[in-house]
């Protein structure tokens, strides 16, 4: 039996996006997985022979009773999902798939199409007991493995210094808050969007712009790690929170910050079970809860971050899911 894992060529794309995925496809490889490169195409443009042909050839090497595990979505089309886990079936295939998101959990669908597909596949890797809830809630009916954290490869760094300074890196998309922040003061790392080019940041804001997630996690090098979403429109960024565990709680573990987070959701239960930080009810409780925290806290708290960011960097929470798959 030969284990795979796909990992999607995304070449155009900037490197914190994809990091997640490539760590994934990097830790299984060095367990002796074989990676399974499929190559973002605009798959709506092209009929379903060209989609047939693209899947045969990407899956040549996969016989019958190997293990499969798909690295969801690859944001190509359902159509190409579909056709994907149809085909891993057909060839008597074993199947897993790693959810990184999903869509009709963080936006209004009136087509989710992906919990069909997910009920295709034998094991279904979700990021906390609360979503494995809500896709059971949702139709979802398979075997589920929760894996907390995603690891965060990189290479050692200094431990983080006690300040009651905010660190927020993330997609601006998702947090409109920025624009009308009035907190403490906070440090702002990311792209911006086209769409906010002509805003101009509160002056609480000092943005820094954008780094590679091997430079990022050396310029976080005191204070906290806030991770935080708006719901807006039909965009329901905050709720998925309840579920979802972002990457870039393990950006932030990995340079040794404590977290804050709503406190409704997974990565708040995950802070508060293994005191990582704290957790608040809204933005406007940053700074009472700051001017709580004394020196003494935060080591505490970074005591228990540098024992999980030792962790992130071993790839030791996917070894650990990977372990479990292989022995089923």
């Amino acid at each position: 039996m030969t284990y795979y894992i796909t990992h999607t060529i995304e070449p155009w794309m900037p490197a914190g996006a994809l990091k997640a995925k490539s760590d994934y496809a990097t830790i299984a490889v060095a367990l002796g997985w074989q990676e399974l490169p499929l190559m973002r195409y605009n798959d709506a443009r092209f009929d379903n022979e060209t989609r047939l042909k693209n899947i045969s050839e990407w899956l040549v090497t996969v016989k019958p009773n190997d293990l499969v595990l798909h690295q969801f979505p690859t944001y190509m089309s359902a159509d190409f999902e579909r056709q994907l886990v149809h085909t891993l079936k057909h060839r008597n295939v074993r199947r897993a798939i790693l959810i990184h998101d999903i869509e009709p959990l963080r936006l209004i669908k009136q087509d989710a199409w992906e919990f069909q597909v997910l009920n295709q596949y034998d094991f279904v890797i979700v990021h906390s007991k609360t979503m494995q809830q809500r896709l059971q809630a949702a139709g979802v009916h398979t075997n589920f493995i929760v894996q907390p954290l995603f690891d965060y490869l990189s290479e050692t760094r200094p431990v983080a210094l006690f300040s009651r300074h905010i660190n927020f890196a993330g997609t601006f998309q998702k947090s409109p808050w920025l624009q009308n922040y009035t907190g403490p003061k906070l440090t702002l790392f990311g792209s911006k969007p086209k769409k906010w080019q002509t805003v101009n940041f509160p002056t609480t804001i000092t943005y820094q712009g954008n780094f590679d997630p091997e430079e990022i996690v050396n310029q976080l090098t005191d204070g906290f790690g806030l991770i935080w979403d708006n719901d807006f429109d039909n965009k329901t960024y905050q709720t998925y929170t309840r579920y979802n565990t972002p990457h870039k709680a393990s950006l932030y573990l990995r340079a040794g910050l404590p977290l804050i987070a709503w406190s409704q959701s997974a990565i708040g239960q995950f802070i508060i079970n293994h005191e990582l930080g704290f957790v608040i009810d809204n933005l406007s409780d940053l700074d009472f809860k700051l001017r709580e925290v004394d020196q003494k806290q935060y080591y505490l708290w970074q005591v228990n971050t540098q024992i999980i960011a030792d962790r992130l960097r071993h790839g030791d929470y996917t070894q650990d899911t990977l372990r479990q798959l292989t022995s089923y």
